[in-house]
Parts: structure tokens; C-alpha cells; sequence
């Protein structure tokens, strides 16, 4: 069974699009986050530019702040399509972010969502 159909939030079964906004996008954040910290070395307003959030926020996923679900969410991720999607990141491709979150998205959840257009299994 997916995530999809088996998440409940408040007894209430959640959809794939709430699973996603509250653990699956802020995952694949936070490990892109920590490779392009840990590989590529550069700034906390380097990867904010980047990743398309504030300094502050980039801060914070480092820290540690995030939720016991957000962490579990992270441990679950492809790691090398996030070493793939972070390269094309640090290369300038604007899209990457969107489509590095559809990929691993789609493979947590086990369905396309409508505004996923990925439907490769790799980059």
C-alpha cells in the first residue's frame, strides 16, 4: 500500500498532496540542503538563492529543526537522485528543484500527481 493511501492526519485520511507539503517537500529540501552544504561547500545564502527560500530557513533545516516526520520522510529519499538533482542545481537548471521534488514525490507516494510531468525513474 502507498503512503498515498494510508497516511491519517486528525483521523482523517490524508491526501498525497498534504503528505507531500508537509514531510515529502520539506524532505527533499532538507537533504538537497545538506548535500549542497556537506559536497559542494557553500554558503547558507548561497543555497538559499538555490533552493528558492530564505537564509533563515536554510538555517533551520540545518539545525535540525524540522519534525520526527520530516526526518523519517528524508531517510526514505533515493540518495542518488538527490546527488543527481543537487548537480544540476549548482549548474544553473532553474527547473531542477521542481522536478527532483515531483521525482521523489512519486516514488514515496507511489502515484503522479497532476502537476508532476516526470516519468523517467532517473534524471
Amino acid at each position: 500500500m502507498s503512503l498515498y493511501n494510508r497516511v491519517i492526519i486528525s483521523g482523517l485520511v490524508a491526501s498525497g498532496y498534504e503528505v507531500a507539503e508537509k514531510e515529502v517537500i520539506p524532505a527533499v529540501r532538507l537533504a538537497l540542503i545538506k548535500e549542497m552544504r556537506e559536497k559542494y561547500r557553500i554558503k547558507e545564502s548561497q543555497i538559499a538563492e538555490y533552493v528558492g527560500i530564505t537564509q533563515a530557513a536554510i538555517s533551520k533545516y540545518l539545525s535540525g529543526k524540522y519534525s520526527e516526520k520530516v526526518k523519517a520522510m528524508e531517510a526514505r529519499l533515493d540518495k542518488q537522485i538527490i546527488d543527481e538533482y543537487a548537480k544540476e542545481i549548482m549548474n544553473g537548471k532553474k527547473d531542477a528543484l521542481n522536478r527532483c521534488i515531483c521525482m521523489l514525490c512519486s516514488n514515496v507516494n507511489g502515484f503522479e500527481c497532476e502537476f508532476s510531468s516526470v516519468k523517467e525513474s532517473r534524471v
